[in-house]
């Protein structure tokens, strides 16, 4: 096979102060195109194409490219969807099979934390290395490769790149062929091709009303001010005059915790905060309630409520205005006078730039709430995250603390409300282009698993169902947005990976998991469960799976954490034989052969193992999210290009595929998505070698936006 290593450069725009070197922005232009054979050892002769630079006034033909790419049996490249976007909206061939190396780095990283980039993957790898040095300073300076030496430093620098790409991909060919890595190889032929389906996503982009969305944005502020108003008389009333900054970690320590950090590096060390040299997060120590006790007390003092008083000497401004002393003399007597004022005011030496007095009270300040354990110490005291605040506010409701759970309550919304406008709101207008597509950039190689991620904008982090924002997603045709998602996926590899004989029996029996999980909770028959109790439920239905053991939750709720491993005994079971089996080897591997490693596990004093959390949780969202998911994209691209059809594959969202449907093809588009996504079991088996316990269930939705959607049978 002809195997061809390519690299691209382009022009670079700033977006929002975020660097934007799409094809889809406008103003960016492909500089050059670098490519070559690749031999035993490396890419011995590159070719250099110059398009689009200062010193070339005529642009050279991309004819030579063309023919390579129509020649080349496989392409090969570092970060390949970047180049590969770059070749479609060039109109350029794209050869049968893509070979992307940082995808193959990652997967040969196993789940750890390793850094991707080419330049360290030839560190690490091979003896040809990145020349960043040509470029790194002029990057900084504002100077694109475009205005860059052309002789001196664009073409030495792409060539490098070119035959340290070959050098890195010959070398983890080796490792790849590696018995212990054998696995691997169907999840690297897997990641590569979802690759494609990828670029069809970006390519086709997503259709957003960016009036509905200003409207949207409009009513998460109104909502925003409210709640700030309301809450900053909360604070007023817990902490007197005390100042409090509501978007500050510290300061929302202080006020639901009611204590404040004495010794920032004391707290650090007591409760070992931080990351170790690989990034990864310390363990926090293990401590009985008793030794908690003490280690709080040692680093944290009580705060008390303040009045304020204003400073008399700077009159509430925390400046004085210092005058110049001016020497004379008379009679030979030296004496000094006032001169003029000093062109800058002072800070006030006794409110110390304040401008008021905050007194103690004597009163202790705050919710006066206990933080959980050691392992919710963090830099500012203790953490107020959102799980952390979900968790202490079901733990307010159990001991009758109205005011802190109204607090809580309103300031989670709060932080979710500042996400919504800033990342979704702010995001979607930011980064759509004058057609009104947004081209978001998925993200193969960033979680641990193998499950997506996306920026510009994050698509994938939204919450997945009655979020208003979906409303300005839209149909370019002006038909139908649909979507078709799995149902109960990873409960479902669970029972795939555990053999759990009841789960087995749940799935084909159709047992509804969220009523079982309300019965349980409320106490109350499965019939008689609300629509909306069965939905608070939800929260907690799959959370054993990753590994929560429901700590910190109100005793009725942690009931169904325990309660849960009765009911699925093999999936206990299933979660002690990974823990054991990765003290052995280190290892734990999915059903499609994908592999994370935790090289440094140690049992701990509970019966369980360190990492515990990611041993269980790992391979249930690798195997579901990490290779279903991919391998139903995958069948959906071929099945849409098999049928020619008009209709756009625009994203896939946790475990759906979304498509922008042509008023003709609805039902096509229906059937190709059952196709692709609920009968795989023949692909698996010869991809995988693994034979499926389990059916895979799939629904089906569509409207006019992607929020206003109905369910629609799929008979």
């Amino acid at each position: 096979m002809k195997t061809l290593v390519l690299d691209l450069e382009t022009t670079v725009q700033k977006l929002n102060g975020k660097i934007d070197n799409s094809p889809f922005n406008p103003e960016n232009k492909c500089v050059s195109a670098h490519f070559g054979w690749l031999g035993e050892d490396t890419v011995d002769e590159v070719t250099n194409l110059v398009f689009h630079h200062n010193e070339k006034e005529v642009p050279d033909s991309p004819q030579l490219m063309r023919e390579a790419l129509e020649q080349a049996d496989v392409l090969v490249a570092h970060n390949a969807k970047f180049d590969i976007l770059w070749l479609t909206a060039m109109g350029m061939p794209i050869p049968p099979l893509i070979r992307c190396t940082m995808i193959n780095e990652y997967i040969l990283a196993k789940g750890q934390r390793t850094k991707l980039s080419l330049k360290e993957t030839a560190q690490r790898r091979v003896s040809t290395q990145k020349k960043s040095d040509l470029v790194d300073d002029l990057f900084k300076s504002g100077v694109g490769f475009e205005a860059m030496s052309l002789h001196d430093v664009v073409i030495p620098y792409a060539e490098a790149d070119v035959q340290s790409c070959a050098e890195v991909y010959i070398s983890q060919l080796k490792d790849l062929d590696k018995t212990q890595n054998q696995s691997l190889n169907p999840i690297v032929v897997l990641m590569n091709e979802m690759l494609e389906f990828l670029v069809e996503c970006e390519t086709n982009g997503v259709k957003i009303d960016l009036d509905v969305l200003s409207d949207i944005g409009k009513e998460f502020q109104d909502e925003y001010d409210v709640l700030s108003k309301r809450l900053d008389e909360l604070v007023e009333q817990v902490m007197g005059d005390t100042v409090v900054n509501l978007n500050s970690g510290a300061d929302m320590s202080q006020v639901i915790y009611s204590r404040k950090v004495t010794n920032r590096d004391a707290h650090i060390q007591t409760f070992n905060i931080g990351t170790d040299a690989d990034g990864k997060s310390l363990y926090p120590p293990r401590m009985n309630k008793a030794e908690f006790t003490k280690a709080v007390r040692s680093t944290t003092k009580v705060i008390q409520k303040t009045t304020v008083e204003c400073c008399p000497e700077c009159d509430g401004r925390g400046l004085i205005q210092k005058y110049k002393q001016i020497t004379r003399q008379k009679n030979n007597i030296k004496y000094k006078v006032a001169g003029g004022a000093y062109q800058n005011q002072s800070k006030c030496p006794s409110c110390l730039g304040v401008g008021a007095f905050y007194n103690p009270t004597g009163q202790v300040a705050g919710l006066k709430l206990t933080p959980f354990g050691a392992q919710y110490a963090s830099v500012n005291g203790f953490k107020t995250d959102k799980t952390t605040i979900q968790l202490l506010v079901t733990h307010a409701k159990s001991k009758g603390n109205d005011i802190a759970v109204e607090f809580l309550t309103k300031l989670s919304r709060l932080n979710a409300l500042s996400t919504y406008l800033d990342s979704f709101v702010k995001g979607i207008q930011t980064w759509t282009r004058p057609n009104g597509l947004i081209h978001t950039n998925f993200n193969q190689c960033i979680t641990a698993t193998g499950r997506l991620s996306s920026s510009n904008v994050n698509l994938q982090n939204q919450p997945k169902r009655g979020f208003p924002v979906r409303k300005s997603i839209v149909s370019r045709f002006g038909f139908l947005i649909a979507e078709m998602d799995f149902s109960g996926l990873e409960f479902r590899v669970a029972g795939e990976v555990s053999r759990d004989p009841q789960i087995i029996e749940d799935v084909f029996n159709g047992k509804d998991i969220h009523k079982q999980t309300a019965s349980i909770i409320h106490q109350i028959p499965t019939d008689k469960v609300s629509k909306e109790v069965r939905g608070a439920a939800k929260l907690h239905s799959f959370a054993p799976l990753y590994g929560s053991q429901g700590h910190g939750l109100a005793p009725h709720i942690k009931t169904y954490y325990d309660e849960f491993f009765n009911i699925y005994k093999g999936l206990g079971s299933y979660q002690k034989r990974l823990m054991d089996g990765v003290l052995k080897n280190g290892i734990v591997q999915t059903p499609s052969g994908r592999q994370y490693f935790w090289p440094d596990v140690v049992r701990l004093r509970n019966g369980r193992v360190s990492y515990a959390t990611q041993i269980v949780n790992y391979p249930i969202q690798g195997f579901a999210t990490g290779d279903l998911v991919p391998l139903a994209c995958i069948r959906a691209l071929r099945l849409f290009r098999k049928h020619k059809l008009k209709s756009k594959l625009i994203l896939t969202v946790h475990d759906s595929i979304v498509v922008d449907c042509h008023p003709d093809e609805l039902t096509q588009v229906k059937e190709v998505l059952l196709e692709a996504m609920s009968k795989m079991e023949a692909e698996i088996e010869q991809r995988f070698d693994y034979k499926l316990v389990l059916p895979l269930d799939v629904e089906m939705t569509v409207g006019k936006n992607w929020l206003e959607q109905k369910e629609i049978p799929l008979a």
